[in-house]
């Protein structure tokens, strides 16, 4: 048989040998099966979802969190890491080239068995190029790639996670920041009037035509309220610093700046909109944490295989071709050529059960996966659930607090009166002040509660969603 046909057939022996390698240690690709809820209405993924409440600031603020966050950068550097593996990984599926050159002068002993080595001391000169390539016919090397590129694209979900995460965040601080305006110019407003109040107690009182108990009574209204007004500043301070650390602002914008404000917490309320009937649950499974948990599961089960490889004959081809001389001045010279080929076999006959343990250990590995994707998916529409329900409790407790606030503001108005043509005491009209106030402030906790139970909706939707019939609508009425 001459030698182009055995290299023929050789080849083709490896070939075969390759496909059912390659059949036999695939990766299992049965999804895993799950329980879902039905839903008709098809929806996509709206990634600029804090542009429904119409505020530029806002805008501006997630904008340039999700550009300098450090959490966002950290994410961008762990793609970078697992883009890196994947190349690692990739280059095991081609050959290996290297160029060494080598120069070297030695004596050896003339009582040795090269004693008759002539010239002693000698020199040599060796330029080759070198080559090695492993047969992948288990498909070690191509699942180990495949679970490379799966850990790169969880790592992708990852980043898209922490955007959302740090998106949320910053507009979550953003809604405190404004609701702690509110409540603040609401005290101001109160101390003002009360400060009013109790100069013109102080003046009736040394004009004879009241006590001093309603002086006492209007000082103590006033002293409550200077109280509370520098509680409120120190928590907007706070408020402001998370945001500016969510946003990556230096150490001088920290100390320096102002947070820029843009619209009213009551401004900001028209962004509240209605979740459209009959989602599909697949809007939920695209999730960027139940999508970076499908892939850790893909990554997991090509690992198995990977350990499993370690079972079967491991094959290697090297050669070698160039130029080795005594004298520098022949090394490229015809007589001087070198070359050679390998093929190196290896396979284990006796580990101690350490393949055995590496495939035991992949495969609770890939069990560990398998239950974290599913518990993802059982915690994303369990968060979506909550969502809802939050976003209604919350809107009936905003609008009872709307009303209450309306009713006392009118209570204020008619026990002034009846104070003021001698009807009932000062303490009616403190009573009914006192409460105006503190509904003022709950009220206005209530609308950030209602603006924060709308983000955690839009979070638990993996960010918001836009279904086709609300494409054309405005962004106060359009889901997202």
């Amino acid at each position: 048989m001459n030698k182009p046909r055995l290299a023929l057939r050789c080849g083709a022996l490896a070939l075969l040998l390759a496909l059912n390698g390659c059949a036999l240690l695939s990766p299992d690709r049965t999804p895993v099966a799950l329980d879902l809820p039905e839903g008709s209405e098809a929806a996509t993924i709206d990634n600029q979802w804090w542009h429904l409440f119409g505020d530029k600031e806002l805008d501006a603020l997630v904008e340039r969190a999700r550009e300098r966050n450090a959490d966002v950068q950290l994410a961008i550097a762990r793609i970078e890491e697992a883009r890196a593996a994947l190349g690692i990984a990739s280059a095991e599926q081609l050959p290996r080239l290297d160029l060494g050159a080598d120069a070297s002068r030695q004596r050896v002993s003339e009582n040795g068995l090269q004693g008759g080595l002539r010239p002693n001391p000698y020199d040599s000169y060796q330029f080759a190029a070198s080559a090695s390539w492993e047969l992948d016919l288990w498909g070690r090397v191509r699942n180990q790639r495949e679970a490379a590129l799966a850990q790169l694209q969880a790592t992708q979900y990852d980043h898209d996670s922490v955007l959302l995460a740090v998106s949320a965040a910053t507009v979550e601080a953003y809604f405190n920041l404004r609701a702690l305006d509110a409540q603040v110019n609401v005290a101001q407003q109160t101390l003002t009037t009360r400060e009013e109040s109790y100069q013109l107690r102080v003046k009736r009182f040394k004009g004879g035509l009241t006590s001093e108990l309603d002086v006492r009574q209007a000082e103590a209204e006033l002293m409550d309220a200077r109280a509370a007004l520098p509680q409120l500043q120190a928590s907007q301070t706070q408020a402001q610093n998370i945001l500016f650390i969510l946003t990556g602002a230096s150490p001088r914008e920290v100390y320096n700046e102002v947070a820029p404000r843009g619209t009213s917490i009551e401004g900001l309320l028209p962004g509240l909109f209605t979740l459209p009937a009959g989602l599909p649950s697949d809007l939920l499974l695209r999730r960027p944490d139940i999508q970076s948990a499908e892939q850790q599961l893909r990554a997991t089960r090509a690992q198995i295989q990977v350990a499993r490889a370690a079972y079967f004959p491991r094959i290697t081809l090297t050669g070698l071709f160039g130029v080795q001389s005594l004298e520098f001045s022949d090394l490229f010279k015809g007589p001087s050529k070198v070359w050679g080929f390998a093929g190196d076999l290896t396979m284990p006959l006796f580990d101690n059960g350490l393949t055995a343990a590496q495939v035991d250990q992949a495969r609770a590995r890939d069990k560990q996966a398998a239950i974290r994707y599913t518990q993802t998916v059982r915690s994303a529409f369990g968060d979506v659930r909550v969502g809802l329900d939050g976003v209604q409790r919350t809107r009936e407790r905003a609008e009872a607090l709307k009303l209450q606030s309306n009713a006392l503001a009118r209570q204020v108005h008619l026990a002034q009166l009846r104070y003021d043509n001698g009807y009932s005491d000062y303490l009616e009209v403190l009573d009914a002040e006192r409460s105006d106030f503190q509904v003022q402030l709950t009220l206005i906790s209530a609308q950030r509660d209602a603006l924060v139970a709308q983000l955690s909706l839009i979070k638990a939707l993996g960010g918001g969603w836009q279904a086709p019939s609300d494409l054309s609508t405005s962004n106060a009425t359009a889901p997202g």
